[in-house]
């Protein structure tokens, strides 16, 4: 299949300090690719080194077949990258149709008048059209989530990188979740997938990588790279001689 991003020999991080440490990896096409790791393993460097917050220091980053390493971040999000936030961060006195129209206006880089419609079509995929004259400060947790994905809908993305969205949820509401990532797999949109919650990084996503000190210490097959040796050790905190 084609592939939507090569992350090439990506080395990044804060000032001195170095987090991605020759980081390797790539997203096809259509596919939800899940990334798990411990606290402080490079994940949200990774977002943020391919939204263009920080600049790599070595390495390249291929975004549907252009080189954008040294682009801006809003150039990125233009071409077609969209994010959520580990935090919601809504306008809370804004309806939840004014939020997604904002996103749509501003990062989308369209025409009101085309805005609108796609401000509507995102509030339809992420289940939340019968509450778009709510104020976004009423919501729930759960909804809150799902317009943090409905205002990233709303700047079209290609690539749709979805961080933590499951966090602090019940059971039953990280299913729904579940539910609409597997419903926007369906609609065509390639997804990466930042979860601490095993569940859904086995349930949902095509590929997975695990993350330690800035390096990919293991991808594949979600449930192999899961019962790995290395990841058990890592990430689940299982040793090898128990």
């Amino acid at each position: 299949m084609e592939e939507i991003l090569e992350f090439m020999n990506v080395n990044a991080g804060y000032g001195r300090v170095q987090i991605l440490d020759d980081l390797s990896f790539s997203v096809e096409k259509g596919q939800v690719y899940g990334v798990i790791g411990p606290n402080g393993s490079g994940k949200t460097t990774m977002f943020n080194a391919l939204l263009g917050l920080i600049k790599p220091s070595a390495g390249k980053i291929i975004f549907d077949g252009v080189d954008i390493t040294r682009m801006s971040s809003n150039v990125r999000c233009k071409m077609g990258l969209g994010r959520t936030f580990q935090i919601p961060r809504p306008f809370e006195n804004m309806s939840l149709y004014e939020n997604v129209l904002v996103a749509a206006v501003h990062g989308g880089s369209h025409s009101e008048r085309f805005a609108k419609d796609v401000a509507l079509s995102s509030l339809k995929q992420t289940g939340l059209y019968d509450k778009r004259e709510i104020r976004a400060g009423e919501l729930t947790l759960l909804d809150r989530k799902r317009l943090e994905i409905a205002r990233a809908l709303g700047t079209e993305p290609k690539l749709l990188l979805l961080d933590e969205v499951a966090a602090g949820l019940t059971e039953a509401e990280v299913k729904e979740i579940m539910e609409l990532v597997a419903n926007l797999k369906a609609a065509g949109y390639s997804i990466i997938w930042i979860e601490h919650i095993i569940e859904t990084m086995v349930g949902s996503t095509d590929y997975l990588m695990c993350m330690a000190q800035g390096k990919s210490v293991a991808q594949g097959e979600p449930r192999e790279v899961i019962g790995s040796a290395e990841v058990q050790r890592l990430y689940l905190g299982v040793d090898d001689d128990e």
